[in-house]
């Protein structure tokens, strides 16, 4: 028998869904501050720049659309409701 904590076993898939968007935002912001404070070698701007576009269009957009559009099931409520 495996020994899990109380709080791992409450977890949910929205819990574990908000954690791993709020920790690729934390990364992306840090990476930004990074930049900001940090020189980056001529032979890798461009390549840096690609990666923190990416990350930025991508992903954060992918998160903010996720969170933040409204879903199938966000309709069929909505048409029940009303």
């Amino acid at each position: 028998m495996t020994y899990m904590p109380e709080w791992l076993k409450r977890l949910t898939k929205t819990d574990i869904r908000n954690t791993i968007a709020l920790s690729i935002v934390y990364g992306i912001f840090t990476a930004l501050f990074l930049l900001i404070y940090k020189p980056i070698p001529e032979e890798n701007h461009d390549t840096v720049n690609q990666m923190i576009g990416f990350l930025t269009g991508s992903a954060l957009g992918g998160i903010m659309g996720f969170h933040f559009s409204s879903s199938k099931s966000d309709k069929k409520n909505e048409d029940r409701e009303g």
